[in-house]
C-alpha cells in the first residue's frame, strides 16, 4: 500500500494538495482573525449583516424612509395626537428702564404650549428680552422694559395651545395652568 501511494507522489500531486489545505486553512485563519476595522466601508451587503446589530449612532441622519421604520415603535406626540388647537393671548404695558416685565399667557387646563411669541405696540420705544414657555409648558413668557417713563409700550404674549391625547384616546391633563397673571415687575439685570 505504501508503494502505491509512493507511485502517486509526484511534483504537480504534492503541490495541489498543499496549495488545497493552505487556500482551506487560510478562509479559516482569516474568519477567526479579521476585524470591523478590516472591513472596507460600505462593502458589506445589508443580507451579510447579522439583524438587530446596527445601533442608532450607526446610521446616517435622515437617511430612512417611511417604508423602513415600523409606525407601532414609534414614541412622542404625532400630529394626529393633536387636538383642539387655540391661541391665547395677553397684553400688558412695560414697565419703564429700572424694572422688567414678565407676561404670562397661560394655555386652558388640559392644553401644553406648543409654540407661542412676543410683540411690541412700538419697538421703538421697548424691547422683548426673552419668550419662550413657561416651565410646565402649560402657557408662554415674555420679559421686556421700555426705555421711556410715559407712553411706554405694551407687550402682547401669544400661546400656542393643544390638547395631546394618548394612543388610547385619554387626554394628558398634567397640571392645570393658573389664570393670567398681570404684569409681573421685577428689577432690571
Amino acid at each position: 500500500m505504501i508503494a502505491r501511494i509512493a507511485k502517486s507522489l509526484t511534483f504537480s500531486n504534492v503541490i495541489a494538495c498543499l496549495a488545497l489545505f493552505i487556500a482551506l486553512g487560510g478562509s479559516v485563519y482569516a474568519a477567526g482573525k479579521m476585524s470591523g476595522k478590516q472591513i472596507k466601508p460600505s462593502s458589506l451587503p445589508g443580507n451579510r449583516i447579522k439583524p438587530k446589530t446596527i445601533t442608532p449612532n450607526r446610521i446616517k441622519p435622515n437617511s430612512l424612509t417611511g417604508t423602513q421604520i415600523n409606525e407601532g415603535t414609534l414614541t412622542g406626540v404625532s400630529a394626529a395626537a393633536l387636538a383642539d388647537v387655540q391661541y391665547e393671548a395677553v397684553t400688558g404695558e412695560l414697565p419703564s428702564e429700572t424694572r422688567v416685565g414678565t407676561l404670562t399667557a397661560n394655555c386652558p387646563p388640559g392644553s401644553y404650549a406648543i409654540g407661542g411669541g412676543a410683540t411690541l405696540s412700538d419697538e421703538e420705544r421697548g424691547v422683548v428680552n426673552s419668550s419662550g414657555p413657561s416651565p410646565l409648558r402649560t402657557g408662554w413668557t415674555a420679559s421686556g422694559y421700555s426705555w421711556y417713563w410715559s407712553s411706554r409700550p405694551k407687550m402682547t404674549v401669544t400661546a400656542v395651545c393643544v390638547v395631546v391625547q394618548k394612543p388610547a384616546g385619554t387626554v394628558n391633563n398634567g397640571t392645570p395652568a393658573a389664570a393670567a397673571p398681570a404684569v409681573q415687575y421685577q428689577p432690571a439685570g
